[in-house]
């Protein structure tokens, strides 16, 4: 994950943004002043979430589109890419601007096997609660300062990919679903490969090919089986190497958070402390009383 805040111009609305990459999509974070943004547009899908109640905003775009209207916290618009929009606030306003590459919409619609050429079409709504929650969620990922791995935000983008495809596409095909979760077998191949690499940046694509699907259809199927995203199964995975590591070794903290695939301590402990109530520390000398 990559993150900054950005350099502005005095003449722009813009009076705050910070930004946060992975790959295949990115995020900004940005608060507007009244006044207009000029005549843009970006080389990936946009999906703008408004995270302010009561402004007036209107966007105005190449296609002739215009939308306007008093915005309400949690409403949204979807701009295809290359298409150039003007965007104009009436109040101080905070939003977040997801950006997805066009090549994971067409990597979805290949592997869904829709038929023809897709186009992601222009769209607003006053709510949708599935771009709001992955919004959200990569805000989170941009405010803990740490790195969670690939395997989390490129799950964020398939979902993001998968519901574009299905609500704001020209395709009238639906999107392939898979029934029943993994077999037991493909579920075995999976855990296995996980514990083999839980401590590498693993990627859901990687997760994928050891159960023989393709990764949009793999982290659906995964949380039938297990119960649980891929995500979060790698984290408790890795805190319960933790704590085997704490029960039955000296090491200091930052190794044991190292050797179980925690790339910073602050994370280590945080996610720790998640799981299991308390912190490293502290459950090191509830094993090891004598160490205190």
């Amino acid at each position: 994950m990559n993150t900054s805040s950005a350099q502005l111009s005095p003449e722009s609305p813009v009076i705050f943004k910070r930004k946060a990459a992975w790959e295949g999509i990115r995020l900004e974070h940005c608060r507007l002043r009244p006044g207009e943004l000029p005549e843009h547009c970006h080389r990936e899908h946009v999906a703008l979430v408004s995270l302010s109640e009561g402004y007036q905003g209107e966007i105005r775009t190449a296609s002739g589109a215009r939308i306007q209207g008093t915005q309400t916290r949690g409403s949204v618009c979807v701009l295809p890419s290359g298409l150039a929009h003007t965007a104009r606030v009436t109040g101080t306003s905070e939003h977040l601007a997801m950006y997805l590459d066009p090549a994971v919409i067409q990597r979805a619609a290949s592997e869904s096997h829709l038929s023809g050429e897709v186009e992601i079409v222009e769209k607003c709504t006053p709510n949708d609660g599935v771009i709001s929650s992955i919004g959200m969620a990569l805000l989170a990922e941009l405010e803990s300062e740490v790195l969670s791995g690939r395997l989390y935000a490129e799950s964020l983008a398939n979902v993001l990919a998968v519901h574009l495809l299905r609500h704001y596409s020209s395709s009238s095909s639906i999107v392939s679903r898979y029934n029943g979760g993994l077999s037991g077998m493909k579920l075995r191949h999976v855990k296995d490969f996980i514990a083999a690499n839980y401590a590498g940046d693993l990627r859901l694509e990687e997760l994928a090919h050891e159960a023989g699907m393709s990764s949009f259809h793999f982290a659906r199927e995964f949380k039938k089986s297990t119960g649980t995203s891929p995500h979060q199964y790698l984290i408790k995975f890795r805190v319960e190497q933790a704590k085997r590591l704490l029960a039955a070794s000296e090491l200091p903290l930052t190794e044991v958070g190292l050797r179980s695939g925690f790339s910073h301590q602050s994370h280590f402990t945080r996610l720790f402390h998640r799981l299991t109530g308390t912190t490293p520390q502290t459950y090191r000398l509830t094993i090891h009383p004598s160490r205190a």
